[in-house]
């Protein structure tokens, strides 16, 4: 059941828009500018990584620091783990 959970989980995040990203910046008070919000999506959209095991989160994060800067991949990091946790799945990421 985990891990269907967590296929489900991935696919919403190839799945995720701009505006769904900023939204979500906003509620849990995260700065993310829409030009960083569009390269996260394209981001999330090409990942082969898996975000709940740390070291592919790790690469996943470290691949968006390149084409982003190191401040939002932290930002894409907290906002993860905001995440995880309203939906009480944050053991997952650890």
């Amino acid at each position: 059941m985990k891990k269907m959970a967590q296929q489900f989980i991935t696919q919403k995040l190839k799945q995720l828009t701009v505006k769904e990203l900023l939204q979500y910046s906003r509620k849990y008070q995260i700065p993310i500018t829409e030009e960083e919000a569009q390269a996260i999506i394209k981001a999330l959209r090409k990942n082969k990584e898996n975000p709940f095991e740390k070291d592919g989160r790790k690469r996943m994060l470290k691949k968006l620091a390149g084409l982003t800067s190191v401040d939002t991949a932290r930002s894409v990091n907290k906002l993860l783990h905001k995440l995880a946790k309203e939906y009480g799945v944050e053991e997952w990421l650890k």
